[in-house]
């Protein structure tokens, strides 16, 4: 009996004892944080900031994609409405075009305006004025592929330039006075093939496109 008690009274010793240890291992203070806790809560609120602007960038984006289908939806209307009021030419998206071939403008191998030229570009620059006032203007210049030999240009593609330059000038000396742009694609853009002369006819040619503002830098031709 007695050994047993002893017995009991060494185990509670020993269990009170690991108690006492137990309670000597350091705590953390309230309030704070290992660095993993703090990293993390970090990276949570730069995660935030990250997805409150992306939905920031996403919303704007979303305005701007209202603000361009309503605009293009006008201009659209606005030329449905029109119809084929500018005479010759025709509506394409975000604006209209017209093209001449290139021997009722000029000489072979020319880029210098033919006297006969002047009526069909007289009206070219009221219609401009009357329906397309406040557009872009962009005349294109081209040509057939037979090499240049004797006018004295470097090749086809230059005087497809200079060809689409000499109609703006004339079309701004008849008061045409918006912004304008001469490119030349030379060869590289043919309506027809070279392989006779009625197809080298069709490729000799000067488009020129009213290209509406707000559409222009998506429609460019």
């Amino acid at each position: 009996m007695f050994l047993r008690t002893r017995f009991s009274m060494g185990l509670l010793g020993a269990v009170l004892m690991i108690s006492v240890l137990g309670c000597q291992q350091p705590q953390k203070e309230p309030g704070t944080l290992d660095l993993v806790d703090r990293t993390a809560i970090d990276r949570i609120a730069e995660l935030e900031r990250q997805l409150a602007d992306a939905d920031q960038a996403r919303y704007a984006a979303e305005d701007e994609a209202v603000r361009l289908r309503t605009e293009n939806d006008r201009l659209r209307e606005q030329l449905a409405d029109r119809g084929t009021a500018a005479d010759g030419w025709s509506v394409i998206p975000g604006g209209a075009m017209i093209s001449i071939e290139g021997t009722i403008l000029f000489d072979s191998g020319k880029a210098t305006l033919k006297s006969t030229a002047k009526q069909t570009l007289d009206q070219m620059a009221q219609a401009i004025q009357s329906n397309y006032a406040g557009y872009e203007i962009w005349v294109f210049g081209h040509t057939d592929s037979q090499p240049i030999r004797y006018s004295g240009w470097k090749d086809n593609l230059q005087l497809s330039c200079e060809r689409a330059a000499a109609v703006i000038r004339f079309l701004q000396s008849q008061g045409a006075n918006q912004e304008m742009v001469a490119c030349g694609w030379g060869t590289q853009r043919p309506v027809a093939e070279n392989v006779d002369a009625k197809g080298r006819q069709h490729n000799r040619r000067v488009e020129v496109y009213a290209m509406a503002p707000k559409g222009a830098a998506a429609a460019r031709p």
